[in-house]
């Protein structure tokens, strides 16, 4: 590919609910670009951007997918997301790789829940944004009641810059409110440029002078000019149109088929018209050494940020870089400055899908893709040596969804072991980690279907099968009461033999106090070396519970009194002893389960809050607050044991049809109700009995 300076470079996020058609979108603009000899379907299996297998097995969008071309000397840097939630990881991050965000709506369906998600994100960030109307050939297709909805819920900075011609069946052109001309598909379907139709000229004039009063109200200099009534020119509109977009003030609205390839071309012009070039601003980092902050302008050194990794056996790691400051080429050495590390490139490229396109040079805005660096990893930030530069990282959202995971097969842990290091280099929203307690290998992701594919991943590329299974809850033990017990281990039969006496008083701990061993001998009981063999036998027995296995806790034991003999007394024979004594005094202690309990705080529009609330009471959970964050959204603190937490992920999102968030962390342990500690206690014991 040839060089592009920053002003022709253009990098645009395809963003929006899942089904509205952001793949085939993209696809088609590929085409009229000239880089497909047909337009890919995602239903066929034939689409350039959806070309992961679990993509085409499942038709949908699982991962981001760079697509560059070339249009009238401009290089656009198209980036596919996914509309699936469990992906949401995918669209944040390429959102703060992106200069701008094309968000694609399905007419027929209009707003629906990922379009008010990625919006949100969008305004959040002060990105740019455009909004293209999809599907408009479909029946139940109404252009007009969707742009009523965007300005209803996203405010007077929505415009359209097109209108249909037809809808449904009948559609098959647009009109361009700032050119007044149209293009629109023959009865032959033949593209072609037109005048625009009498039946449309009506509702054209009325369509343009909405657009000019919403740029005017945005430009001092037009408004004044409006206000006067004189005319204003269409370069005139469109340059404030430029400047309403890139100040995240005006959203235009575009419209077409991706399927009848309807309005594509337009669309384009449009972005190389009007949506901004990356670099505008300064980008803000700071001095490693010192943590001085300090911003870089496009035209200071190279620096760039690696916003996607991809990790694949037989291509291996691919790195795309967001460039924010200077010029890349060839054999360049880059710091790496997160992991300290030097590495010199060979070559990088642009990608589109799977197809990769050589590059000499690259300016600061564009993005590009290195292969095979060994110390890189997405949010690392790579730039000279001589003149370092710390960017923030990229911000993932958290997982929500835990699952332990094994090897379907013995033997293949290891495999286990590097497959999900590899995944985990890929997707920042999986996180791996042991359960100290269970020692269960967990592993945590948005959603169950992103769990689900991730295994189909690791399945293909690494050859291994794992399974998913419940998460075991970490319960624990515990005495409500006080006693005082006695130990004995004896085996004299002749020769030399064993015993260990002792007497423990053990007593119940507040909770989170944990474990604590007091000796109180007197008189020379047991000799002082047996001091230590006594609490080992304490502690190894209490690790390992009495009721169902689970470790004891909030105990104190007082090692009060014993007797030793002078040949037969030894270290084994004393922890035998008390182990025998603390199994004794902890079932005479009125022993009980605990399980842990979680503090959890969930988004949620006000709307479901009472759902929400009669959710949490059906799973043992507590209301501790409630309040309004922002109009119409509303926060639930609340507290619920983890074994009710499961799936709660899934939960929410059935509940809040999507719309809600929350986050988890450990509170305390408390007691289990009686009749599920029964139920636990007996399914240990039928463990125990099959093995």
């Amino acid at each position: 590919m040839k060089e592009y300076t920053r002003n022709l470079i253009r990098n645009i996020a395809i963003v929006g609910h899942g089904k509205s058609g952001k793949t085939s979108l993209t696809d088609t603009l590929i085409f009229n670009a000239g880089y497909a000899k047909r337009i890919g379907k995602v239903d066929e299996g034939t689409s350039l951007i959806d070309f992961e297998v679990e993509e085409v097995k499942r038709k949908m969008s699982i991962s981001s997918t760079l697509a560059s071309c070339e249009w009238q000397g401009y290089k656009l840097n198209f980036i596919d997301t996914p509309g699936y939630p469990d992906f949401i990881g995918e669209v944040k991050s390429v959102m703060q790789a992106a200069d701008s965000a094309l968000i694609v709506l399905c007419a027929p369906a209009g707003i629906e829940v990922e379009t008010e998600k990625v919006w949100e994100y969008a305004s959040a960030i002060k990105l740019p944004r455009a909004f293209f109307i999809n599907k408009m050939d479909r029946e139940h297709a109404d252009f007009y009641a969707v742009v009523e909805q965007l300005k209803v819920k996203f405010g007077t900075g929505v415009v359209p810059i097109q209108i249909p011609i037809g809808s449904e069946e009948a559609f098959h052109g647009v009109v361009d409110l700032l050119s007044m001309n149209t293009r629109f598909v023959t009865s032959n379907n033949v593209p072609v440029e037109g005048e625009i139709p009498e039946f449309l000229q009506k509702e054209v004039e009325d369509a343009r002078q909405q657009l000019i009063e919403v740029v005017a109200e945005f430009n001092n200099d037009l408004l004044d000019k409006y206000l006067e009534g004189k005319e204003i020119s269409e370069e005139e509109v469109s340059i404030a149109l430029a400047e309403g977009i890139q100040a995240a003030k005006i959203f235009p609205v575009l419209c077409g088929s991706s399927l009848k390839n309807i309005g594509s071309r337009k669309l384009l012009n449009s972005i190389i018209n009007y949506m901004p070039e990356p670099m505008l601003k300064p980008v803000m980092g700071i001095i490693p050494d010192t943590g001085e902050i300090i911003e870089r302008v496009a035209t200071d050194e190279f620096s760039a940020i690696v916003f996607k990794t991809t990790a694949d056996p037989f291509v291996g790691r691919l790195n795309y870089l967001k460039i924010i400051s200077g010029v890349l080429k060839a054999d360049m050495t880059l710091y790496n400055v997160d992991k300290e590390k030097s590495e010199k490139i060979n070559a990088f490229f642009t990608m589109r899908g799977k197809q990769q396109e050589a590059m000499e040079i690259a300016h600061a805005g564009d993005i590009v893709v290195i292969a095979k660096m060994q110390y890189v990893a997405t949010g690392d930030t790579l730039c000279s040596k001589e003149n370092t530069i710390l960017y923030e990282p990229i911000e993932f959202p958290k997982p929500m969804f835990t699952m332990g995971i094994q090897a379907k097969n013995k033997g293949d842990e290891d495999k286990i072991s590097n497959a999900l290091g590899r995944i985990t280099d890929e997707d920042l929203t999986i996180k791996v980690f042991k359960d100290s307690e269970t020692k269960q290998l967990l592993i945590s992701g948005i959603g169950e279907l992103h769990l689900e594919i991730i295994l189909d991943k690791i399945k293909r590329k690494f050859g291994v099968e794992v399974l998913l299974k419940e998460r075991k809850i970490p319960y624990r033990e515990t005495i409500t009461a006080s006693e005082k017990v006695e130990g004995k281990h004896k085996k004299q039969s002749g020769g030399h033999g064993q015993y260990g006496h002792v007497w423990l008083q053990i007593e119940p701990l507040p909770a989170g106090s944990g474990f604590e061993f007091i000796e109180t001998l007197f008189g020379g009981a047991i000799p002082k070396q047996y001091v230590p063999a006594v609490e080992k036998g304490v502690r190894e027995t209490l690790e390992a519970g009495i009721l169902a296995g689970y470790p004891m806790v909030d105990i104190k034991v007082n090692l009060c009194d014993g007797s030793y003999h002078n040949v037969d007394s030894s270290e084994i024979a004393f922890k035998m002893a008390s182990a025998l004594a603390i199994k004794k005094g902890a079932m005479l202690a009125k022993p009980i389960l605990l399980e842990p309990i979680y503090n959890l705080t969930i988004s949620i529009p006000e709307y479901y809050m009472g759902d929400i609330i009669g959710n949490l009471n059906a799973s043992r959970g507590r209301i501790l607050g409630m309040e309004t964050i922002t109009k119409g959204m509303g926060l639930v603190r609340a507290q619920a044991p983890l074994s009710e937490l499961a799936r709660y992920a899934t939960d929410l999102r059935s509940i809040s049809q999507g719309r809600g968030t929350f986050d988890m962390e450990f509170s305390h342990y408390e007691e289990l109700p009686n009749k599920l500690a029964k139920d636990i206690i007996e399914s240990k014991k039928n463990e125990k009995s099959d093995i």
